[in-house]
């Protein structure tokens, strides 16, 4: 038995360390007890719907706020864009085109338990339920 467990010990060491740093990139958040959020996608396992602001940190040094519902009990898809900005074109410098503006975080804030009805699509945000 120790025969085995001094063998197993270092695999078990060599899955946990290979394992840890996929685990450690994702970034979870919790908004409250029983809500938290990893990226765009937000796990609501309370009784009651939440409202979160998503703040998206994009390029160009601007952020957009969008306002997102949690339903009770569900996994939910929040987020949106940053919308585009225009500028001179890579093949005719004569003339101007847009390009998109990238996300490059994303934040949460003003977190609240909202049990009205939820505003229909589009509600100035996001709100696909799973």
């Amino acid at each position: 038995m120790t025969a085995l467990l001094g063998i197993t010990s270092p695999l078990f060491a060599i899955v946990v360390g290979v394992a840890a740093p996929q685990a450690a990139a994702a970034d979870t958040v919790v908004l409250a007890p029983w809500v938290s959020c990893t990226g765009f996608w937000c796990r609501n396992e309370t009784d009651d719907t939440y409202r979160v602001d998503v703040i998206l940190d994009c390029g160009r040094e601007s952020e957009r706020v969008i306002r997102a519902y949690l339903p009770a009990r569900r996994t939910s898809v929040v987020g949106g864009d940053c919308g585009s900005h225009r500028k001179r074109c890579p093949n005719d410098r004569d003339r101007w085109c847009d390009e998109d503006n990238p996300i490059l975080g994303i934040r949460y804030g003003n977190v609240a338990v909202d049990n009205g009805p939820i505003p229909p699509w589009p509600f100035g945000g996001t709100g696909s339920s799973y």
